[in-house]
């Protein structure tokens, strides 16, 4: 769980870090401060792997 602060309207939450999508609950809106907790992050784009034939 991480918690979360809506730049929009202030509205501060809890929501699951991996979560594919997260949204303020209150407006909806996508943009959204970390106040505590961690994000997982995938892996950069350097470090994928691709086969060539």
């Amino acid at each position: 769980m991480a918690k979360f602060r809506c730049i929009e309207c202030g509205a501060e939450f809890e929501v699951d870090a991996d979560e594919s999508t997260k949204r303020c609950p209150k407006c909806f809106s996508r943009y959204l401060e970390l106040i505590v907790g961690e994000i997982k992050r995938g892996k950069s784009w350097s470090a994928k792997s691709f086969s060539v034939k």
